[in-house]
């Protein structure tokens, strides 16, 4: 309970200070969205109610999508080489199994080597997982393991962008805490040489253990991984980069 009552005023603080929404149009149109973005800040989220709405249902519905990840890596010969941990998502739900996406350095191995993958959800439960699918160009792994007795859930992704300076969450493994929520503003899109949307960053404190973990909107929607946490800025690919990997992997047999 204090740490719901921090976040809400931790918030309520960011809101009231928030400068980071730049006007970059001046058309009619662009004025009418910045104006009820605002009205959406000042009325909807930064009301007390409203905000531990989105709490609660983050606490018992939202960050039960989110999962660790521990994947141990082998030599040819069968030696401990290293174990890594990180965080992941399910995304894409199937009759007899669950499917988690996460940040792809977590699953690279040399031709040599090979991996063995558990994934644990919030209740402490640990599956054994099956690397399925990465993508190098977008920096995503998809990783399957069978369902058990837990009922788990999948998180949608967004379908659209969420504005600069809006407040997101991030739900992940971070500080070695399954499941921890901490709460920021998107400070900014990466784009690439010919100006797609490839990313963004955020103000959100995290780690390398964060890495893999799921950042969300106001509306409990996926719009990011995080791959890096470097100088005080979480980098994540953005929702565009993640519907282009799903697309991919629920077609795959």
């Amino acid at each position: 309970m204090r740490k719901l009552r921090l976040l809400s005023l931790l918030l309520i603080l960011m809101l009231t200070g928030c400068t980071l929404f730049i006007l970059e149009e001046d058309t009619d149109a662009y004025r009418a969205l910045s104006e009820q973005f605002f009205d959406y800040q000042n009325n909807d989220i930064s009301d007390i109610k409203n905000f531990q709405a989105f709490i609660n249902t983050v606490t018992l519905e939202t960050s039960i999508a989110s999962v660790k990840v521990e994947v141990t890596v082998y030599s040819g010969l069968g030696l401990l080489l290293e174990t890594r941990y990180g965080s992941g998502v399910i995304f894409h739900v199937t009759q007899t199994e669950y499917h988690v996406m996460t940040d792809m350095k977590l699953t690279q191995k040399e031709a040599s080597q090979f991996i063995s993958i558990d994934i644990h959800d919030y209740l402490g439960n640990i599956y054994t997982g099956t690397f399925k699918y990465q993508d190098e160009s977008l920096g995503l792994s998809g990783i399957r393991f069978t369902k058990g007795s837990a009922t788990l859930k999948a998180l949608s992704i967004a379908k659209q962008s969420t504005f600069e300076g809006e407040p997101i969450m991030l739900i992940g493994y971070q500080r070695k805490i399954i499941n921890a929520l901490t709460m920021g503003l998107l400070h900014s899109y990466l784009y690439n040489e010919t100006e797609e949307l490839i990313g963004f960053k955020t103000n959100i404190p995290s780690d390398d253990f964060g890495n893999g973990a799921v950042l969300i909107d106001m509306t409990h929607q996926m719009i990011g991984i995080q791959y890096l946490y470097s100088d005080g800025f979480l980098y994540a690919i953005s929702y565009n980069q993640l519907q282009t990997f799903y697309e991919t992997y629920k077609n795959l047999s």
